[in-house]
């Protein structure tokens, strides 16, 4: 099957935003952004140097807009964001790429929602 005719079945978007602020401190304004995506009711992860979402593209995408704008609304003179995606396809359960491997219920990497 042609690559444009295959399904996505699982996108990941892992994103870090980077306030900068003329007074108070850039993790205030940084957890503004976090409780974006928590409100945001998709599958999610917190890491130390970006935080990690499961699902639709275009949703996801969203999300990091509005993550930004809480940036900005917070006292944010000017945000730099960093975005990573993750696209699998059905036949991607055998390639080295993927989330699941090594993933048990005791080390589940996601708050699912």
């Amino acid at each position: 099957m042609p690559q444009s005719d295959q399904k996505a079945t699982e996108t990941y978007l892992a994103f870090q935003v980077i306030p900068r602020v003329r007074h108070g401190n850039n993790f205030e304004v940084v957890d503004r952004a976090i409780d974006v995506v928590k409100a945001a009711n998709v599958p999610f992860q917190v890491g130390a140097m970006e935080t990690t979402m499961r699902g639709e593209l275009n949703d996801l995408l969203e999300i990091v807009k509005q993550a930004q704008q809480a940036c900005l609304d917070h006292g944010a003179v000017e945000v730099i964001t960093n975005i990573k995606i993750h696209t699998t396809t059905p036949d991607a359960s055998d390639t080295f790429c993927t989330y699941h491997r090594g993933v048990t219920p005791g080390n589940s990497m996601f708050v699912d929602r």
